[in-house]
């Protein structure tokens, strides 16, 4: 009987020091699972709800990496790997961080800070603490940190419509910008000089309390004051001599309001000068658009209900889209890989891109699936990286089915190429083909939304039309012809206009926040 007991006490304390190791290696697998501390972004109602970001801790402060930031607040940035620098767009505000640098330019200024910016993974890491230093004190945007609650808050000041004013000094005057959160009208408005003093008196307008301390006087400007009234807001600049002429600049694109004040009629210099940088910078604007409709010719594309063909589609959009580019930006060159129904290589297209010394390329094409509920609309960029998605896959191989539409000695062109080596020669390029593809995706879905059509989101994937070409490029699937519903909206001409108008809303917003960073 003793022998019966030992026996069966042996494996029960075996058992019980099992559990006891299974339930130290959980807790320890717990702790390491959320090693990585954490923090809440909470912005103002209407822009993003509450989203976690993963942080890492340096030498006691709590580090945001920038990319990640803009993904989940849906801000714009743009990054410089090569000068380890980035951009953040946080609504009419701009900041420039520069890896290991404490000094920051926002909205055109210099501002020295007590933090570091650090360069890892590919983009910058901020202190957390950085933001609100940054943006609480210098702008009209509240931002605040919670060590405690670990919640990081993005508000805009209570009513305040104006929410910055710069005073830059120029060879023949002094130039007053103003920068605004919402749109005015010139009537809106009142120049006028007065004691010694300009005003720029408009109405509607709000400011927050402290915005005459923080504008510097610079030129013409020796101290600013605000009067706020009933319905006008009232600024006022001491002039420390007299003015030939004033002039009133309505930018509502960049969200502000400029006002010249000339003192002087030697403008040539100036004006020379202003040439010879312009042609230095000529090189790296976007003076050079390619506009790739999908398919064409003897290659239909998707074929979805009532007949509709993925190619006729893709042709539509892009002629339409050429024309918008070409009313609002005249100076810039539009071509198209095709303009009528005829049949092109998927490599042919990259090839006359780059010969065509295009700065963007955006090729555009329609979704279809085997299941007709399928729906939206997404936008891609080339990566060797395959996305995980399995729906973004069935894209990847439809589109690069055309292959079978070409002629067999330039099928050849593609045997034994290796994917991944042909996409990290445009390795340069994957940084600003992302973001082109961030703005444009949040372009159609706010034009698209009214109509009923949701948004996919970026993705990323391995396509041959965009293997080789030497610029950002991304493609757009504009939504399913294998859904009724979305097959007789992508039919109309009126859909495809609007299609058109908010992509090249996306295309003007990555133009302008490109060229500010060159």
């Amino acid at each position: 009987m003793t022998k019966l007991r030992q026996a069966i006490t042996v494996p029960i304390a075996f058992v019980f020091t099992l559990l006891s190791a299974l339930m130290l290696l959980s807790l320890n697998a717990s702790t390491l699972a959320h090693d990585k501390p954490e923090i809440i972004l909470r912005g103002e109602k209407g822009t993003f709800s509450d989203q976690k970001i993963t942080v890492e801790e340096n030498n006691g402060s709590l580090y945001i990496p920038l990319d990640i930031f803009s993904d989940k607040t849906g801000y714009g940035i743009y990054t410089n790997e090569q000068r380890q620098k980035c951009v953040l767009y946080l609504g009419p505000d701009k900041a420039t961080f520069t890896a290991d640098n404490s000094f920051v330019i926002l909205n055109e200024q210099v501002v020295q800070t007590p933090y570091l910016p650090l360069w890892k993974e590919n983009t910058l890491w901020l202190p957390v603490e950085l933001l609100p230093f940054l943006f609480d004190e210098n702008t009209a945007r509240q931002i605040s940190f919670n060590p405690r609650t670990k919640v990081l808050s993005i508000q805009k000041a209570h009513d305040a419509n104006i929410s910055r004013i710069h005073i830059n000094a120029k060879e023949n005057g002094t130039v007053i910008t103003l920068k605004v959160s919402e749109e005015f009208s010139k009537k809106d408005i009142t120049l006028k000089v007065a004691n010694g003093w300009f005003h720029i008196d408009i109405m509607g307008g709000k400011v927050p309390d402290n915005l005459a301390e923080k504008t510097t006087p610079n030129g013409l400007i020796s101290e600013v004051k605000i009067i706020p009234l009933e319905q006008v807001v009232s600024l006022a600049f001491k002039l420390k001599k007299g003015i030939l002429d004033k002039e009133l600049i309505l930018n509502p694109e960049e969200h502000e309001i400029t006002v010249n004040l000339r003192t002087s009629e030697k403008v040539e210099n100036q004006a020379r000068n202003e040439e010879i940088l312009e042609k230095q910078k000529r090189e790296w604007l976007i003076d050079t658009i390619v506009i790739d409709p999908g398919h064409g010719g003897k290659d239909p594309g998707a074929l979805g209900k009532g007949g509709i063909r993925e190619k006729d589609i893709a042709l539509g959009v892009g002629l339409k889209l050429g024309q918008i580019i070409k009313k609002n930006f005249p100076d810039i060159k539009v071509v198209y890989t095709r303009n009528r129904d005829v049949f092109i290589p998927l490599w042919r297209r990259t090839q006359f891109a780059n010969e065509k010394k295009g700065k963007v390329f955006i090729s555009l094409h329609c979704n279809s699936n085997p299941n007709s509920r399928a729906k939206g609309f997404e936008t891609y960029f080339l990566s060797a990286d395959q996305d995980k998605n399995k729906e973004a896959q069935k894209v990847v191989l439809k589109e690069n089915a055309s292959i079978q539409f070409e002629e067999a000695h330039d099928q050849q062109r593609y045997k034994g190429v290796n994917f991944i080596l042909a996409t990290m020669a445009q390795s340069a390029f994957i940084r600003q083909s992302q973001y082109l593809a961030s703005v444009v995706q949040n372009s159609l879905s706010k034009k698209m939304k009214p109509l009923g059509l949701h948004s996919r989101g970026v993705r990323q994937g391995r396509f041959w039309v965009m293997v080789g070409a030497t610029m950002p490029n991304i493609l757009v699937e504009m939504g399913f012809v294998s859904n009724r519903y979305e097959a007789s909206l992508l039919s109309k001409r009126s859909t495809q206009q609007k299609i058109a108008q908010a992509i090249f809303e996306g295309i003007r917003k990555y133009k302008k926040d490109i060229e500010a960073a060159i």
